[in-house]
């Protein structure tokens, strides 16, 4: 049974409504070639089922166009060379008539009872020299519902024909049925041989059965109709597309059409998501780096500061025995010499030399420690920004600027990584990026111009700066303490509240002195890293909002394919109905 004219409007109505949420799709990607396929073929929904004929110059397109729709009339021109780029499409409608709806296309009309089911399109050669022929041909081929492929009897072998045929069948997936024309022109045998060869051709190429007409348009015109090969084709038509069948065919055609530019946008989303995948590991990796150097840093400081210390208490414990000794010296002499004269001038004298030998022994000591190991800590900083910059310049670009798909997406993302790597290179360059002003405020301000140029170098400088800083002036708070400690000191001041008080204040101040190196190393480091880390916020920006794009988009895909897939089984199950 039928379809009426409301279940065939209704259908329409159907994939209309899937093909513009499709269309969506492709203009919000800026795919519009495929766009205005969509729209081609929205706009022909309610048109006949469409023949495209394509073949080679010289092959007999028009010729068996001609033979096949009316015999005795020349519908399509026949030229001895290549005449126009023009495609001729050949509709039913009276008056009969011709219109030019472009430069590059030709509407025919013609009052012919089988043009009120299917519609030709005659197309300019394949193979021709004259500019545009090929292009226009294989603009039309998207919107065709069926391609009858015309071949020279004699030579069907030709690699440019083939190749056309790789686009019809590769790109569009489409319908065709070959024809050999001018069979008038070979003996039986070797028509055979050439219909047989055009059979395996055809399934090398996937086709699994093909389909193949040998006709001469010649003898058809000439009235010579037994022989010329198109009642066999006309019957094809017959019990295949018209009858009824050509409006559900259509409708089909279109659906299979929307299925595979749905597909080839899959498929083309395959490489963006790989390209988002690469980009979400680089930036991983990039993440990983700072977080390694950066757990690294803290291992050296921790490592710096268990070697300062441990010179600290050396020192300490050194000076505490010492002070020990020396305070015991000066009771006895006190008990023994009390009536002669008064010691505490001397006692006084030599506690002051004393605190001056500490001083300088913490001094020397402390220094050239810290040179030694803000070395090693610069250097892991260094290598932070170095390995960050090197995996920059080794991103891999899967999704290049000639993607036939994601241009523009392409060029924005180099554009984003040109940007990126044009940013970091100058950060690394200027040194004021490495200065930290809240933390050096108070313990290293340094002038600008011992800075300048120094760029990355200048972390060196900085950290020296900042530790020596740092160091000197804890011990110098404990120094100032311990003089105001021995400051009036005499003979009779009890021995162990001056040792106990020695000892009570070179121990806050090494505490001190180990967390504050840590805590202030571990800001300047965290500082560096999030500097280095905010060169990423465009990279960062651009990889999120793809990452809601891609889920968008197949969320989006999806349902598309499932719809029109809903419709194509509908529609089948229609045909076979009809069959």
């Amino acid at each position: 049974m039928l379809l009426t004219d409301q279940e065939l409007k209704l259908k329409r109505f159907e994939i209309k409504k899937s093909a513009d949420e499709l269309k969506d799709l492709l203009q919000r990607i800026n795919y519009n070639e495929e766009d205005e396929i969509v729209e081609d073929i929205l706009r022909g929904l309610e048109e006949p089922y469409m023949f495209v004929v394509v073949g080679e110059v010289k092959s007999g397109k028009s010729s068996f166009i001609n033979a096949l729709l009316d015999p005795g009339k020349e519908i399509c021109k026949v030229a001895a060379s290549p005449m126009t780029d023009t495609i001729q499409q050949i509709v039913y409608g009276t008056p009969e008539r011709e219109e030019f709806l472009s430069p590059f296309l030709k509407k025919i009309y013609e009052e012919n009872e089988i043009l009120k089911e299917i519609a030709v399109v005659d197309t300019p050669g394949t193979n021709t020299i004259v500019e545009h022929h090929q292009e226009i041909t294989e603009k039309f081929i998207p919107v065709s519902d069926l391609i009858i492929f015309v071949f020279e009897s004699k030579n069907p072998y030709r690699q440019s024909a083939w190749q056309f045929f790789d686009f019809i069948k590769d790109e569009w997936k489409k319908k065709i049925i070959f024809v050999l024309q001018q069979k008038d022109l070979m003996n039986d045998e070797d028509l055979k041989v050439n219909i047989e060869g055009v059979k395996e051709y055809a399934k090398k190429k996937q086709i699994n059965d093909p389909v193949v007409f040998a006709v001469s348009a010649k003898e058809e015109i000439e009235g010579k109709t037994s022989g010329s090969g198109f009642s066999i084709l006309r019957k094809f038509i017959e019990d295949h597309i018209t009858k009824g069948k050509s409006p559900v065919l259509k409708l089909d055609a279109s659906v299979d059409t929307l299925l595979n530019i749905n597909e080839k946008l899959k498929e083309g989303m395959k490489l963006r998501i790989s390209q988002y995948e690469v980009d979400s590991n680089f930036r991983k990796e990039i993440s990983d780096i700072l977080n390694r150097q950066e757990e690294k840093t803290h291992k050296q400081t921790e490592i710096l500061t268990d070697s300062l210390t441990a010179k600290y208490d050396k020192i300490s414990n050194k000076y505490e025995d010492l002070l020990s000794k020396r305070l015991g010296f000066f009771s006895l002499v006190a008990n023994s010499f009390k009536s002669l004269f008064d010691r505490s001038e001397n006692l006084s004298r030599w506690l002051k030399m004393f605190t001056d030998k500490l001083e300088q022994e913490l001094k020397d000591t402390m220094g050239k420690n810290l040179n030694e190991g803000i070395k090693d800590i610069a250097e892991n900083i260094q290598i932070m920004a170095k390995l960050v910059d090197a995996k920059l310049h080794s991103n891999k670009t899967i999704l290049t600027e000639d993607n036939h798909i994601f241009s523009d997406l392409a060029e924005k993302r180099a554009n984003i990584l040109k940007d990126l790597m044009d940013a970091f290179s100058n950060f690394l360059n200027r040194e004021e990026n490495f200065y930290d002003k809240e933390i050096m405020s108070r313990y290293g301000n340094i002038s600008p111009d011992l800075l300048k140029g120094s760029g990355l170098a200048a972390i060196g400088i900085i950290l020296a700066a900042l530790t020596h800083g740092i160091v000197f002036d804890i011990t110098g708070g404990v120094l100032t303490t311990l003089g105001i400690l021995f400051t009036g000191v005499g003979i009779g001041l009890k021995r162990r509240k001056i040792l106990s008080g020695f000892k009570s204040e070179l121990e806050q101040g090494r505490k001190k002195m180990s967390d504050e190196i840590a805590e202030k190393m571990k800001i300047y480091v965290s500082n560096i890293k999030r500097k280095i880390d905010d060169n990423f916020i465009k990279f960062d920006n651009y990889l999120e909002n793809e990452k809601n794009e891609i889920n968008f988009i197949e969320n989006k895909q999806g349902q598309i394919e499932k719809d029109f897939l809903k419709i194509k089984q509908e529609l089948e199950e229609k045909l076979e109905q009809l069959k």
